[in-house]
């Protein structure tokens, strides 16, 4: 039976836009870089391993952040650079825990890995910088959803209402949204960045109430889509929101830890979200 909210809100990086292929990309041209392999073609061997096992993305889990979404990148490519050394084990033995505390270690204390100095570490942060720049494809389904959402809005603009929720850095959002024209109010009434935990979903809700029509602004109902149990199901669920999990390749598709994250439905692609919402 088809959901029928007064209000939406959609999660925005790996839920509207492949924010991760983004990532990807960019860690890819960080890489080779290091390698010595920019402006070539890349190499499968080195790169492919590099990539598949994500060595940049666990490495940073292992460097302190420098505010925004993760650490320093010249910091990130030097640890990158001693993960890849050869020192502790090759990269062919994949990735190891003990290896990526080492490198991250090494950058720490201020050491400069071999055949990586400064120049070579700030030409591969500014790679990286580079190609996150690019604006994130939208994602199977997002293109159709986000015309749902305009004509769901317009046809009853007085007691409905959409809202783009995302914990993005706004420099990077900033490029998806000029990229597919999210911040002109066609598709979303507000945009909300912050931290996604129940107190901002509350408020999130009490904004909605507050701005649609109805006798009794608590009594509006919201629908929650998102790609993250922990970060969009669990605290839209504390809320008492109805939930829409659409897993993406960032998390992959998650198991419900605790009844706090199961969500009401579990969608295949975007284009599901428009049956269950009737849009």
């Amino acid at each position: 039976m088809p959901v029928s909210p007064h209000a939406l809100v959609l999660d925005a990086d790996n839920t509207l836009w492949d924010t991760n292929a983004t990532f990807r990309r960019a860690r890819s041209a960080m890489i080779q870089v290091l390698q010595g392999t920019d402006g070539e073609e890349a190499r499968p061997d080195g790169e492919k391993r590099l990539e598949t096992t994500d060595v940049l993305y666990r490495l940073s889990q292992h460097l302190p952040s420098s505010g925004g979404e993760g650490p320093d990148l010249e910091q990130l490519a030097r640890a990158a650079a001693f993960y890849m050394s050869g020192l502790r084990g090759g990269p062919e033995a994949g990735i190891q825990t003990s290896r990526l505390r080492w490198a991250s270690e090494q950058v720490r204390a201020g050491r400069q890995p071999p055949g990586c100095d400064r120049s070579r570490a700030r030409k591969a942060a500014e790679a990286f910088r580079s190609a996150l720049s690019a604006p994130p494809p939208l994602l199977d389904g997002a293109a159709s959803l986000l015309r749902g959402v305009r004509a769901w809005r317009t046809a009853r603009p007085d007691r409905r209402t959409s809202v783009l929720f995302s914990e993005g850095a706004p420099d990077r959002l900033e490029v998806a949204f000029d990229a597919h024209g999210i911040g002109g109010g066609q598709y979303f009434d507000d945009i909300v960045l912050r931290e996604k935990t129940p107190d901002t979903f509350r408020d999130v809700c009490h904004a909605i109430g507050n701005a649609v029509d109805l006798p009794e602004p608590q009594a509006a109902e919201v629908v929650v889509i998102g790609d993250s149990l922990q970060r969009d199901i669990r605290p839209a669920n504390a809320t008492g929101c109805t939930t829409l999990y659409c897993p993406g390749d960032l998390w992959g598709r998650e198991t419900p830890e605790a009844a706090s994250e199961q969500p009401d439905y579990t969608l295949s692609t975007l284009n599901e979200a428009l049956r269950v919402l009737d849009l």
